[in-house]
């Protein structure tokens, strides 16, 4: 259960991820062309979103576990 809901919550983090690496991209200046400096701030919010998704999902709730 914990690997699919840490899947689960992995993908609906990437609404947010999308947006936030939007904004760090606007927030650059919105070049045309693409440098090594905008993979921090495009890749980054991105990717890290997904990460926290699917390490909040992986944390076990011991109060189901109990019966």
């Amino acid at each position: 259960m914990g690997v699919g809901r840490a899947v689960v919550l992995g993908a609906l983090a990437i609404v947010p991820g999308v947006v936030l690496a939007l904004l760090g991209w606007l927030l650059s200046g919105a070049p045309a062309e693409w440098s090594v400096g905008l993979n921090l701030a495009c890749y980054g919010p991105f990717f890290g979103c997904i990460i926290a998704g699917f390490v909040i999902g992986l944390r076990s709730d011991d109060s189901e576990m109990e019966e």
